[in-house]
């Protein structure tokens, strides 16, 4: 996700494409668990029925990294790979080229829980 002023919360890509429903009250909830702080980090959060952790690249980009875990998987187990992936995400956003990316990235994540 990217935050814009004026343009407000926009889903700039998922993986798997198939649309997981990320409805405006969760995507809120990310925004605003982020924007207290103001600064790049990692936070989880449940909404509804998501359990959730995502990575904010701080006010300068304003870039939500997102991901959505089983209800059962703890998202602390998943800190180290987020920070990771999330940073490649960053430095690939030029001409969107992250989104080549997602494929292995999502396989690096999925990678997490299969270890624990």
């Amino acid at each position: 996700m990217n935050y814009r002023d004026k343009g407000g919360i926009a889903i700039k890509a998922q993986y798997p494409e198939e649309k997981i429903k990320l409805h405006e009250s969760a995507q809120m909830h990310i925004l605003n668990i982020h924007e207290f702080s103001k600064e790049s980090g990692i936070s989880s959060l449940t909404v509804d029925d998501l359990n959730i952790t995502t990575y904010y690249s701080g006010e300068d980009t304003n870039y939500f990294i997102v991901v959505k875990l089983d209800s059962l998987e703890d998202p602390d187990d998943f800190e180290e790979n987020l920070k990771v992936i999330s940073q490649t995400i960053l430095d690939n956003l030029e001409d969107n080229k992250y989104k080549e990316l997602l494929p292995s990235l999502f396989k690096k994540i999925s990678r997490t829980s299969e270890t624990i």
